[in-house]
């Protein structure tokens, strides 16, 4: 997405216009459909989660375009399942930058991660996983975006120089869908500073539109 200019810390999807992308797949579909046709590419940005196996694990991958300014423009993010007998015993996030991060750059409010995490369905979400750095230490806190409570602490850890997983059980972390943000302020930073004194700061969506819809067995 265009470099996001905005002061509100949990960016919320525009879900009318997931009906928009069901149109065009159904147009897609339709096309695709005489003897011989080329079945569409998949667009860029996006991913289907794979056939879900009895045992063993599924991996889907959503990559993102070098799109947004300061050091948390997203790369890819990653959704790895173990599952046995159809459901999924742990779940795993994993988020990758187009260039190299310092945990001690990361803040509780203004440089962090946020995974939202809709469990119900419904339109929104229902907790998100915020990923900060607190007294030099990297922190996942699962949250209620009903009252901000925080739930619990989660594994998180550093798996290279622009990298960071987030672990959970399926009761803690378990989604029907999912999308990532990433949030940088800096002051002094020329993007995602200020402009004329009030705080900008740049933030980076994976998907850009919509939602990444996980497999079955991940649901709570």
């Amino acid at each position: 997405m265009p470099i996001g200019r905005s002061t509100t810390p949990h960016p919320r999807r525009h879900h009318h216009r997931r009906l928009g992308a069901a149109v065009l797949a159904a147009c897609a579909l339709l096309v695709g459909t005489g003897r011989g046709a080329a079945a569409p590419e998949p667009a860029t940005g996006s991913a289907s989660p794979a056939a879900r196996p009895p045992t063993g694990s599924i991996t889907t991958v959503v990559f993102d375009p070098d799109d947004t300014g300061g050091p948390l423009d997203v790369r890819a993010v990653r959704t790895h399942v173990d599952a046995a007998t159809g459901h999924a015993t742990s779940v795993r996030y994993t988020v990758r930058t187009q260039d190299a991060f310092r945990t001690t750059d990361l803040h509780p409010r203004w440089r962090r991660f946020v995974l939202e995490l809709d469990t119900d369905g419904q339109p929104g979400s229902e907790r998100n996983v915020a990923v900060f750095a607190r007294d030099g230490r990297l922190v996942a806190e699962l949250e209620s975006n009903a009252t901000r409570e925080v739930l619990a602490e989660l594994d998180v850890r550093r798996t290279g120089p622009g990298r960071l997983q987030v672990s959970g059980t399926p009761e803690q972390v378990g989604a029907r869908k999912v999308f990532w943000s990433a949030e940088w302020h800096r002051r002094g930073d020329d993007e995602c500073g200020s402009i004329s004194g009030w705080p900008v700061s740049c933030q980076d969506s994976v998907p850009d539109d919509g939602w990444h819809r996980l497999d079955r067995s991940v649901w709570p």
